[in-house]
């Protein structure tokens, strides 16, 4: 079976060799955008990407500051339950009249026995041009390793891609079909499912969210936004934050933000403030601490440099980003302590190594 990046490339080699046989104008355009995207025009996409994206700055120093934690209680802590994994990966194709696209999904099993009512599973939906596996890998790794299935489900089709609700519904139904279809017997059974999302990510799982008054999707029980962004810089106007307060109170409601995060700007607090109705709802900040390479910015979740961006693994991670996710998870899924995400416990970025107490703060 084809994955999206053979697709991709055989698309952009089609593409070439047709350019050698058409008059310079065909290119010389502007690329449009139809209500579906085509593989050519996927193809043309991604020769775009190298000019709209300037390079990033070089990975930030190596951190001096809190190291993980050994304490089998941490969420956030280098104690696993399982040892190893296997990662397997398929494509759910759509099409839309002549349009053809595809939905990646990577998904994570534990290796070992299977616990009794199956594995909770954890939906991970990645960032703008993040969409994959490697920029979150020690994150999904991490997830995985404590005993969740994890899905990495990717439903961007290039750069210019801003039809978030397509997203959103494809997300649900990546849920859906890799539960059913890939997971007999290894999910737990009802479902327990909870959502991550970065950036994009966390816009399409907003607009997700609102669609799972639908009876044919799987609600989760707990969401993590990181970073939640809105319009991707102004340039897309799907608008998550309206009509968010349609969003089901029932779903508790993690929203995390970077003090030094620029490009979602206020879009978080906004998220926070749409969503009144959410009976469980918290804003917590992560604080940035420059004097041991600690930079709560846009990229702070992503545990894997990326050229374009950025990103690195840090005590932001394993203190904040990892603890919080799966403290909320282990309450809700495994009988565990409610301190770690919803508690006292939020604000403890650790101890670096002059003593002093790393201190995140929460709305």
């Amino acid at each position: 079976m084809m994955t999206k990046q053979v697709v991709r490339r055989a698309a952009l080699f089609g593409l070439m060799s047709l350019a050698m046989m058409l008059s310079f104008t065909v290119f010389a355009a502007a690329p449009t955008y139809a209500a579906s995207p085509t593989i050519a025009s996927l193809a043309r996409q991604e020769l775009l990407v190298q000019s709209l994206l300037a390079p990033a700055s070089a990975p930030l120093a190596t951190v001096t500051g809190p190291t993980q934690s050994h304490d089998p209680a941490n969420p956030g802590s280098d104690v696993y339950a399982y040892s190893s994994y296997s990662v397997n990966t398929y494509n759910i194709w759509h099409m839309q009249g002549l349009a053809i696209w595809p939905t990646a999904v990577t998904y994570l099993i534990p290796t070992g026995t299977v616990p009794a009512g199956g594995y909770p599973v954890i939906a991970v939906s990645p960032g703008k041009f993040l969409d994959s596996t490697s920029n979150y890998d020690q994150l999904l790794r991490h997830f995985t390793l404590k005993g969740y299935i994890t899905l990495f489900i990717d439903t961007d089709t290039g750069v210019v891609d801003c039809q978030h609700s397509r997203m959103a519904g494809e997300f649900l139904d990546g849920i859906k079909k890799t539960i059913t279809n890939k997971l007999s017997g290894k999910a737990s059974n009802p479902p327990k499912v909870a959502w991550w999302g970065h950036s994009m990510g966390a816009k399409v799982e907003a607009l997700a969210a609102r669609m799972t008054t639908n009876s044919a999707y799987i609600a989760p029980t707990a969401v993590i936004a990181n970073n939640f962004s809105n319009n991707n810089g102004g340039v897309c106007s799907d608008d998550a934050i309206a009509g968010a307060n349609t969003i089901p109170a029932s779903i508790w409601y993690t929203i995390i933000k970077g003090d030094n995060d620029t490009v979602a700007g206020s879009d978080p607090q906004n998220l926070y403030n749409a969503i009144p109705q959410v009976t469980h709802r918290q804003l917590i900040t992560v604080v940035s601490y420059p004097d041991i390479s600690l930079n709560a910015d846009h990229y702070a979740p992503m545990t894997n440099y990326n050229i374009l961006v950025g990103g690195t693994l840090d005590a932001l991670d394993w203190w904040l980003y990892w603890k919080v996710a799966v403290g909320a998870f282990n309450y809700h899924f495994k009988g565990g302590s409610d301190i770690w995400a919803y508690g006292s416990q939020r604000t403890n970025g650790g101890i670096d190594s002059s003593g002093r107490q790393i201190l995140h703060q929460v709305s």
